[in-house]
């Protein structure tokens, strides 16, 4: 499996720029990052292309939200939006959340009351148009469940089984989970059963430990067992370095990661 640096979290100590360069002498085969339209597309290209590294996600959407009727056409404006932008880097992933969060990181709710039939029922009406887009531009896309018992309030796709659910009522192999291993045990989710028996349907993991969202080893997750079975069930999709660094230095926190769990870098 590929692993990539969520460089909004790491390496924050360097420019934006230099990032890509760091990832890529730790070992990372890709980054990746949330909103494109605050970056320089055609530098990140040439960066890229220069030290031999690749973007492997970044957010289709930051302002629209899927569960809301009235903004399923701009919704999907803004995800082909962001296709257009992924073709101008080469990045085939964009991932997906089902309401845009608020600067207090709360998710909008969405304009009229709804039921949670009726939510579900707009993702993937929504989403079955969004597996029409991938299958145009020879995309993918993965959504996003996250918690709420901490970091997202009001965030209607915060259990794993319904965000399962879902994508297989979407039914488009170019539409599938990113399973977030922090955002889940925050909810108390059952991890291991959930990898074991959903792989099929994920299409990202990204990697952080409980308590305080640092990097694996920090917490009270059992990562080895995370890697493990990762590697046993034979996942060969990214894995995304999503977490704040527990030291100041991003570079000799991920080299204390990779010696705790050499089987990492060798799966």
């Amino acid at each position: 499996m590929d692993l990539a640096a969520c460089i909004e979290m790491l390496y924050t100590e360097l420019t934006f720029e230099e990032r890509f360069e760091a990832a890529k002498k730790d070992g990372f085969q890709a980054v990746e990052f949330w909103d494109w339209r605050d970056k320089d597309l055609f530098n990140i290209k040439n960066i890229c292309d220069n030290i031999g590294i690749k973007v492997s996600n970044f957010s289709g959407n930051r302002e629209t939200s899927m569960i809301d009727p009235e903004m399923e056409d701009p919704f999907l404006i803004e995800v082909e939006n962001a296709v257009h932008a992924a073709k101008k880097i080469d990045c085939s992933t964009l991932m997906l959340l089902v309401q845009p969060l608020l600067p207090n990181d709360a998710a909008l709710l969405p304009a009229g009351k709804l039921s949670d039939k009726e939510k579900q029922d707009q993702i993937i009406r929504v989403g079955k148009k969004v597996g029409k887009i991938a299958q145009d531009y020879d995309m993918e896309f993965v959504i996003e469940p996250l918690n709420t018992v901490l970091d997202h309030p009001d965030y209607f796709l915060n259990r794993s089984q319904l965000s399962f659910d879902i994508m297989r009522a979407i039914d488009n192999p170019r539409v599938k989970v990113l399973y977030d291993v922090y955002h889940m045990a925050m909810e108390d989710q059952d991890v291991f059963t959930d990898l074991e028996k959903n792989m099929d349907i994920i299409g990202y993991v990204h990697i952080a430990d409980k308590p305080g969202r640092n990097e694996p080893g920090s917490g009270t997750l059992d990562y080895q067992r995370v890697f493990t079975l990762l590697i046993q069930l034979g996942y060969n999709g990214t894995l995304g370095f999503e977490f704040n660094p527990s030291g100041i230095d991003s570079r000799s926190v991920l080299k204390t990661v990779f010696e705790k769990y050499p089987n990492l870098v060798q799966g």
